[in-house]
C-alpha cells in the first residue's frame, strides 16, 4: 500500500490524516448538533468528541505509519533478502568468472602448449626428414604383415607404390636369389626374440634391372606377451661402400703393378689348400729374375717396371694348366701348381718356362735380355706349411742363382742346411763391423823384373766368437746381398791406407796396395768422393791405392761404373781387373775402361805345368795386357816352375804362396826385409 520512495509515503500519510480530520471536524459536529440539542452536552460531547478524534487520529497515525514502517521493512527485508540474492549471485559469479578465466587461462596453456607441441612436431618432422636426406636412408615399418615405405625407398629402387603392390610375391621378389634365404632368415631370428636388431646386407634389383647393394637395419615392437606387434626401420644403399671395398680388397691381394695376384693373395690361397686336405699334392714354381736390380740401376726403374710388365705377360702366357701366377716380391713371380701327377711333370713346365724367357725383350727401341732362377718345392714332401714351403722354393731359387743362374733347382733337404748355416753367418755379420771382429791380412805382390814386394792386397779376414774363422767365401757373398758390404768395403778401404801410412812412417816407402770393390759400392753416388776423402785424410798419393773389380761388374753395369772409374782414375788411382779370362773377358773393356792392371786368374797360373794349349793361352793373355800398356799380375802362383814361366813370358808381377801367404800387419815389416835380402842376393848372382 505505501510501497515506493519515503516522500511519497509522508504525502500519503499528511493527505489522509488532513481528509479524515477535515471530514471528522465537518460531519461531527452534525451530527452532534443533530442529536444534541443541550449546549452544555454539547460541549462535553465536543470534548468527548475532540479526545475521540485525536484518540483515532492517533491510531490511525500510528497504524498507517506502523503499517507504512511494516512495509518499509518489508521491503527492506525484501530488498536486503535480495541484496544478499544479488550479493550471493555476485559472489557466484565472481567465481565462475575466476573458474572462467582460469579456465579460459588453461585453455590459452593448453592451447600455447598446444602451438609448442605443434611446432616441436613440426621441427622434429624437418629434423627427421633432413636427417633421412641426409643419411640418404629410406624408412621402412611392417604393421599387420604389411610394408610401407618412405620417398626415398622408391627413389633408391626406382619402383612405384604400384609396381610393388603388383609384384608376384612382393617387394622381397626384388631381393637377389642368392640373398632372400639370408634376410628372410635374419628377419625370423629378430622376431623370435633371439637378437636385439635386425640387420642385413642384400642385392636388390632396381627397376632398371641393376643390382645395387643394401644394409637394412629394424627393431621389432613386441607386446607384454611378448608377442610381435609391428616393426620399424631403415635402408641404407651401401652399393659405392660396397664397390670400395671391392676395390681395397683387390689392391690388398693383387700386384698395382702387372695386376697379378700378391704374396697376400698366395698365403691365404696356400693356407686354404693345406686346410681342405692334408692328402693333396700341389707344388710352388718360385722364379727370380737373374740381375734385375742391375737394370733398374743401369735403365732406370720405370724402364724395370715396363720389363716386369712384359714379364708377367709372358708368364700369363705360357697358359700351365691348375696353375696361378703371382708376383710376391719386387723381382720375384711364384706360379702356384694346385695339381700334378709326378715330378716329370713340374720338370716339364719348369723347362717350359725357362724357354719363354729365350726371346728378347722389346721396351721402346730397346731389345732386352734376359734369364730366370727357377726354385721348386712341393707339398707335402718340402713343407706341411706356408711358411715351410715358400722358404724351400725360396732355398732353391738362392741355389739356382748360386749355380750360375738361368737354370732350375728342386729343393732338398741338404740345402735347408746351407741356408741355416747362412742365416746363421748373417746373424752374427750384421754386428761384426760394431765389435771389432775384422781383420786384413795382407798378400805381397812381387815386382818380377826388380825381384822386390811392391806391394800388398788387403784381403777381409772374420773371427767371431761364436762361429771362429769365417771364410771369406761363405760370408763376402752373404754380405753383398745384405748390403753390409758396403760400410764393411770403406773399412777395409780405410784400414788398408792407415796400413799403408803407417809403412811409409815406419821408411818402408814406394808400395801400392790394392783393395777389392764390390759391385754395390760402386754403384753409391758418393763412392769416388769416399775414396778420396779416404786416400786425402791419410795423407797418401792417390797412385799408390789400386782398386780391383771383377769382369761381373763390367758386365752387369758397364754404363754406371764407368763414369766413376774414369774419375777416380783422373785422380791418379790404379784400376785393376781381377780374373781376367774367368768370365766374358771382353777386350773392349780393356780398351775403353781406365784399367791399369790386368790381374791373370789362377786357373790359368794352374795349368802352366800341363802340356797343351793352356800355356801358350796364358802367354797370349800375358802379351795381350803388354801390347796395351797394362800392368800384368799372375795370382795364385805356388812353384818355382810357374814363377820362371812367367818370367820368361815377361809378366810384370806376381802374387801367391811362392811370394807370401797373406799375412798379418805384424808379420809384414819382417817379409818385406825378408824378400828386399833375397832379391838382393839374386841380383848379385847375376
Amino acid at each position: 500500500m505505501f510501497s515506493g520512495k519515503p516522500d511519497k509515503i509522508t504525502l500519503k500519510i499528511t493527505a489522509i490524516y488532513l481528509l479524515i480530520g477535515a471530514a471528522w471536524i465537518l460531519l461531527s459536529d452534525k451530527v452532534l448538533n443533530f442529536l444534541v440539542k443541550d449546549l452544555e452536552l454539547v460541549t462535553v460531547f465536543s470534548l468527548i468528541k475532540g479526545c475521540l478524534y485525536v484518540v483515532i487520529s492517533g491510531l490511525l497515525i500510528y497504524f498507517l505509519i506502523n503499517k507504512s514502517i511494516n512495509q518499509i521493512k518489508e521491503t527492506e527485508a525484501d530488498l536486503k533478502h535480495s541484496c544478499n540474492d544479488f550479493s550471493d549471485a555476485n559472489i557466484k559469479l565472481e567465481k565462475a568468472n575466476r573458474q572462467l578465466a582460469e579456465s579460459q587461462k588453461e585453455l590459452e596453456e593448453q592451447y600455447q602448449q598446444i602451438l609448442i607441441d605443434q611446432k616441436k612436431i613440426q621441427e622434429s618432422e624437418e629434423r627427421y626428414r633432413f636427417i633421412s636426406e641426409a643419411t640418404n636412408d629410406a624408412i621402412w615399418q611392417e604393421v599387420n604383415g604389411v610394408s610401407t615405405f618412405s620417398d626415398r625407398w622408391y627413389q633408391i629402387t626406382g619402383y612405384s607404390k604400384s609396381d610393388i603392390e603388383e609384384a608376384e610375391g612382393g617387394w622381397e621378389s626384388f631381393i637377389h636369389p642368392e640373398d632372400r634365404a639370408l634376410f628372410r632368415d635374419r628377419m625370423l631370428i629378430h622376431k623370435s626374440c633371439k637378437t636385439p636388431y635386425f640387420n642385413c646386407e642384400y642385392r636388390f634389383r632396381r627397376k632398371d634391372g641393376k643390382y645395387i647393394w643394401i644394409y637394412a637395419r629394424g627393431r621389432a615392437y613386441f607386446n607384454a606377451k611378448g608377442e610381435f606387434c609391428h616393426m620399424a626401420g631403415s635402408y641404407t644403399d651401401i652399393t659405392e661402400l660396397k664397390e670400395y671395398e671391392h676395390r681395397l680388397h683387390h689392391q690388398a691381394y693383387h700386384d698395382q703393378l702387372t695386376g697379378l695376384k700378391n704374396r697376400f693373395a698366395l698365403n691365404e690361397k696356400l693356407n686354404s689348400l693345406i686346410n681342405e686336405s692334408r692328402d693333396k699334392k700341389f707344388a710352388l714354381i718360385y722364379i727370380d729374375i737373374d740381375n734385375f736390380k742391375y737394370v733398374n740401376d743401369t735403365m732406370g726403374h720405370r724402364f724395370g717396371d715396363l720389363l716386369l710388365m712384359q714379364i708377367s705377360d709372358r708368364l700369363l702366357g705360357n697358359e700351365i694348366s691348375n696353375s696361378t701366377v703371382y708376383r710376391i716380391g719386387g723381382d720375384e713371380f711364384l706360379i702356384l701348381v694346385e695339381k700334378y701327377y709326378k715330378k716329370e711333370n713340374l720338370e716339364s713346365i719348369a723347362v717350359s718356362i725357362l724357354k719363354a724367357f729365350k726371346p728378347c725383350f722389346v721396351i721402346g727401341d730397346l731389345n732386352t735380355y734376359t734369364t730366370i732362377s727357377i726354385g721348386v718345392s712341393t707339398y707335402p714332401e718340402h713343407g706341411n706349411e706356408t711358411d715351410e714351403l715358400l722358404k724351400s722354393a725360396d732355398i732353391a731359387v738362392y741355389k739356382a742363382k748360386e749355380g750360375g743362374r738361368n737354370r732350375i733347382v728342386f729343393f732338398n733337404t741338404p740345402m735347408n742346411e746351407e741356408i741355416t748355416e747362412r742365416m746363421t753367418i748373417e746373424k752374427h755379420l750384421r754386428n761384426a763391423l760394431d765389435n771389432n771382429e775384422f781383420e786384413l791380412h795382407y798378400q805381397p805382390q812381387l815386382d818380377i823384373k826388380r825381384n822386390a814386394i811392391s806391394g800388398f792386397e788387403a784381403l777381409l779376414r772374420w773371427k767371431n766368437p761364436e762361429l771362429g774363422s769365417v771364410p771369406p767365401m761363405k760370408f763376402i757373398g752373404i754380405a753383398e746381398a745384405t748390403h753390409l758390404i758396403i760400410p764393411i768395403g770403406e773399412w777395409v778401404l780405410r784400414e788398408a791406407c792407415r796400413f799403408l801410412c803407417k809403412l811409409e812412417k815406419a821408411g818402408y816407402n814406394g808400395f801400392n796396395i790394392a783393395v777389392n770393390i764390390s759391385m754395390l759400392q760402386l754403384l753409391q753416388d758418393d763412392f769416388a768422393h769416399m775414396v778420396m776423402d779416404i786416400i786425402d785424410s791419410f795423407g797418401l798419393n792417390p797412385k799408390q791405392i789400386e782398386l780391383e773389380i771383377t769382369e761381373s761388374i763390367l758386365m752387369e753395369s758397364y754404363e754406371v761404373i764407368a763414369g766413376k772409374l774414369k774419375l777416380l782414375r783422373a785422380r791418379g788411382i790404379n784400376i785393376a781387373l781381377d780374373d781376367f779370362g774367368k768370365g766374358y773377358s771382353s777386350l773392349n773393356y780393356l780398351k775403353n775402361l781406365p784399367i791399369t792392371t790386368l790381374k791373370v786368374d789362377k786357373s790359368f797360373i794352374d795349368t802352366i805345368s800341363n802340356t797343351g794349349n793352356d800355356k801358350s793361352l796364358t802367354d797370349l793373355i800375358v802379351k795381350i795386357g803388354r801390347s796395351m800398356d797394362l800392368c800384368v799380375v799372375a795370382e795364385g802362383v805356388e812353384t818355382q816352375e810357374q814363377m820362371d814361366y812367367l818370367i820368361k813370358h815377361k809378366c810384370h808381377k806376381i802374387q801367391g804362396y811362392l811370394v807370401g801367404k797373406p799375412m798379418q800387419e805384424a808379420d809384414i815389416t819382417k817379409k818385406i826385409e825378408e824378400q828386399n835380402k833375397i832379391a838382393f842376393q839374386e841380383v848379385s848372382n847375376l
